[in-house]
């Protein structure tokens, strides 16, 4: 027989898991109700959450209490201001890319809309330093509607930086817009700093060669979509050459096991080319002519590059043959082997091909030879006057001295004479450069790709100048991995407009066939709209449309919306944009008012 209702108010503790993996904990007084044979809930409280993956309780922001807008009682209006038309064409890079659920379905609320308003505040004010969101936040509208302050994105940064789940996850999704087979640069580049507080920043190479301590920003890049998939940071001080097991790990975390990745000779090495061929990852890779293999198939194929046959059909300067080599390469085993006969620690011998790609540019061979010419003379110049080879920096100016200069001393007299056929040998190598693949067997696609990497360069200048990169600013190792990470957001939101742009101005004032596009009027706005593009870098894009704004004016009466008037070349970029919107629409001047489909040409809501 059940037991009777006691008819107390019980009170309990009561665990709410939700979606993205955090749980929040209410306090609820509960009361039975022995005629509808149900609990009622009377009255709930949140406690606080326990975040996904943790077991530790955090307190939860405070729900914002709703302010219902009141008029004055003599009928005055009540109006805000927002520039929103660069916050609308970032905010459609979000959705449009992925970028935003990429961050907000790896973290709870709170923080994905904290790290993509400081991403979009970065992209938006081309790399301002951050203590300028708080006044620039006030007309431009981000996710995060109650504030950015010193105090939030420094924790911000130091949450983040501690959740790997999040950072994985998000280059994960990164990942997964790339269709077809990921065709990869990996390149690294080193960020300065005077923080000493920072245990990775060592003394090391430099490349603003400023003489400061530097940390290693490594990173992925989809040369085919123009878009940056993970990151990294290392120590200054650790060559590039032992970094790229690190990228062949996480790429196969990443579930990219079938990617082909490019480097250049800062990563060659027998020991990358075993771990290349280990790894089972398709590769191509700049390396030195200097070596010894490289420069006697040099030798052996010089009068194959006067050919017709051999001319790049994409730069006629060029000259390129391809030649399939067998090497050996050794490893050391971990495990023993009893079929083989060895132990753990032997080193194994194991043959590969290797398709060797050769080029001759006689231009190149110009601007060599014409270098090394000034360089010796300078030389030459500094021993006559009295330097001291041992003197000479950097250290591969004193080698240059004692391979191609002969010195002779008579009392206070210096006489100096060029070493004519090391000279000569040392030109004859001038103007080639050789690439090496274990798979690519097209002599000219393996130089399209090589070519195509590059464009991780343009990256790291992004980087530096278009995010804040160029300095730490931050104390420690978890706050920089955080800010890393927004600036790498940011960095998304950067590449996917940019290549957009980039294809709109392939296509723009070109007649595709169809006769309402094909008018006279039509491809007229289209080249003036190309050139305009051409001519404006991504920054001011964003700061030309920054100029249009938004007034919301409310009264008991009427509620409207106004914004400011577009040309109609602002209007066609955005319709090829696809610039979708739920704000306001912008006014069209009257002078190019057309009829379209695109919410921002209507005059007013």
């Amino acid at each position: 027989m059940p037991a009777k209702p006691s008819g107390e108010v019980k009170t309990r503790i009561v665990k709410n898991p939700q979606k993205n993996g955090d749980i929040y904990v209410y306090e609820r007084q509960m009361l039975y109700d022995p005629t509808k044979k149900q609990t009622k809930i009377l009255k709930s409280k949140l406690l606080h959450k326990i975040p996904k993956g943790s077991d530790i309780p955090v307190p939860t922001r405070p729900k914002k209490t709703s302010v219902k807008k009141v008029t004055n009682s003599d009928g005055k209006l009540t109006a805000t201001r927002h520039r929103t038309g660069m916050m609308d064409i970032i905010d459609h890079i979000g959705t449009a890319s992925g970028i935003d659920s990429g961050v907000y379905g790896n973290t709870d609320l709170g923080t994905a809309q904290k790290t993509l308003s400081i991403a979009r505040y970065l992209l938006a004010s081309n790399g301002q330093s951050l203590p300028g969101i708080f006044t620039w936040q006030f007309n431009h509208p981000l996710p995060y509607a109650s504030g950015i302050t010193e105090d939030i994105y420094h924790d911000l940064f130091v949450r983040v930086g501690r959740d790997e789940t999040l950072q994985q996850n998000f280059f994960a999704s990164r990942c997964a817009t790339i269709k077809d087979r990921a065709i990869l640069a990996y390149d690294s580049t080193t960020i300065s700093t005077y923080s000493e507080n920072q245990q990775e920043a060592r003394y090391g190479y430099n490349k603003a060669e400023d003489g400061l301590k530097t940390i290693k920003y490594l990173t992925l890049y989809s040369i085919e979509t123009r878009q940056p998939i993970a990151f990294t940071k290392q120590p200054g001080n650790l060559p590039d050459v032992i970094t790229l097991q690190n990228a062949f790990d996480q790429l196969s975390v990443l579930g990219l096991g079938n990617a082909e990745v490019i480097t250049d000779n800062g990563y060659y090495s027998e020991e990358n080319l075993t771990a290349f061929f280990l790894s089972r990852f398709d590769f191509i890779t700049l390396v030195k002519t200097s070596l010894k293999w490289v420069n006697a198939e040099i030798d052996a194929h010089i009068d194959d590059f006067g050919s017709a046959a051999t001319v790049c059909p994409f730069d006629h300067k060029t000259h390129g043959i391809t030649i399939k080599l067998m090497r050996n390469f050794s490893k050391v085993r971990k495990y023993a082997s009893h079929e083989k006969g060895l132990q753990k620690g032997d080193k194994e011998v194991f043959t590969r091909r290797v398709y060797l790609h050769l080029y001759f540019n006689a231009e190149r061979k110009a601007h060599e030879d014409a270098a090394f010419n000034a360089d010796l003379l300078e030389l030459a110049a500094l021993i006559k006057g009295g330097a001291n080879i041992d003197d000479l920096l950097p250290k591969a100016a004193q080698n240059k001295v004692k391979k191609y200069l002969a010195i002779t001393r008579r009392g206070k007299h210096t006489n100096v004479a060029f070493n004519e056929p090391a000279c000569r040998e040392r030109r004859n190598r001038h103007g080639f450069f050789a690439l090496a693949s274990n798979d690519e067997k097209d002599t000219f696609e393996a130089l399209r790709k090589y070519r195509k990497r590059e464009t991780i360069e343009s990256f790291f200048g992004a980087m530096k100048n278009r995010v804040d990169g160029t300095r730490v600013r931050v104390w420690d190792q978890d706050t920089l991995r955080g800010r890393m990470f927004v600036q790498f957001v940011a960095l998304c939101y950067y590449d996917y407009l940019a290549n957009e742009i980039r294809k709109m101005k392939g296509f723009l004032g070109v007649p595709n066939g169809e006769p309402s596009h094909d008018t006279a009027k039509n491809l007229k706005l289209e080249k003036k709209l190309k050139g305009w593009l051409e001519n404006t870098p991504v920054y001011l894009v964003l700061q030309w449309f920054d100029a249009v704004e938004t007034v919301n004016i409310s009264s008991e009466l009427m509620r409207k919306r106004w914004s400011t008037e577009i040309i109609a070349r602002d209007r066609m970029f955005l319709e090829y944009l696809d610039v979708t919107s739920n704000r306001a629409p912008l006014k069209t001047h009257k002078k190019h008012r057309c009829e379209s489909k695109n919410p921002y040409n209507a005059i007013f809501i």
